[in-house]
């Protein structure tokens, strides 16, 4: 049996190099089929430090430096980006997202952007990981009807973004809804799971609860191979050092 697909969608200034060191820190790379996707726009800066990480070139969903208008004309070419490459590679068993990417999936998880219009059938994922949210000034939705979708949101208590990730999962179904905030700041580190056992408990318990068809006897969190690690990780849309 296959493994379960998760779209893995980086922070803004960043890129396809960074975001597996986060599933890594989250155990997600070890049995799940991550597949990483580059935000379509370029931007010269990265978010600071990440520079020791990667070489570039770095991508963002939308550009602060920008224009307003310009700004809002990238995120709706971002939501385009992400709809016709979900329909090309689709459907996923669930979409992870930092930051920036986890605000444009807070905005494309919202019927109104999948169903009315992209026309999709259904959401191209079935539950959603969103880590430090942020960038909630570029959602083009309203809190009228909540995402009807499983979610797990993790806060840093230290992230100078906390209260706008917040106010980011305030959109999701608080039925479906699991949040855990760890010490931290605005990162996703590869000690995470050592750190945060009790979130990794939380997070275990979440994806054995929406992945229980597809587990086929596999143990989600068992001991991390680096071997599988690179063997599972796909990247899309531009240059990577994986």
């Amino acid at each position: 049996m296959s493994k379960p697909r998760i779209l893995c969608l980086h922070g803004g200034g960043s890129n396809n190099d960074i975001t597996p060191f986060q599933t890594m820190g989250l155990q997600l790379s070890a049995h799940l089929e991550c597949v990483y996707l580059h935000a379509p726009h370029t931007t010269k800066k990265c978010y600071p430090g990440l520079d020791l990480l990667s070489e570039g070139p770095w991508y963002i969903w939308a550009d602060p430096s920008k224009s307003l208008s310009d700004q809002e004309d990238q995120w709706d070419e971002s939501l385009e980006y992400i709809a016709t490459f979900c329909k090309k590679n689709g459907p996923f068993d669930g979409v992870y997202g930092f930051s920036q990417g986890a605000a444009i999936i807070t905005n494309f998880s919202h019927p109104k952007i999948w169903k009315d219009r992209f026309h999709m059938k259904c959401c191209p994922w079935k539950f959603a990981i969103l880590a430090c949210g942020g960038a909630s000034q570029y959602l083009t939705i309203t809190k009228g009807a909540t995402i009807d979708v499983p979610s797990f949101h993790i806060f840093g208590k230290k992230d100078r973004l906390l209260v706008d990730g917040k106010k980011m999962a305030d959109y999701w179904d608080p039925s479906k809804k699991v949040t855990h905030t760890h010490g931290r700041g605005h990162e996703i580190d590869m000690q995470m799971n050592k750190r945060e056992k009790e979130m990794m408990v939380k997070l275990k318990k979440f994806l054995d609860e929406h992945l229980s068809s597809k587990r086929a006897g596999v143990e989600f969190f068992s001991k991390f191979s680096m071997p599988e690690f690179f063997l599972l990780g796909h990247t899309f849309g531009g240059n990577s050092s994986k």
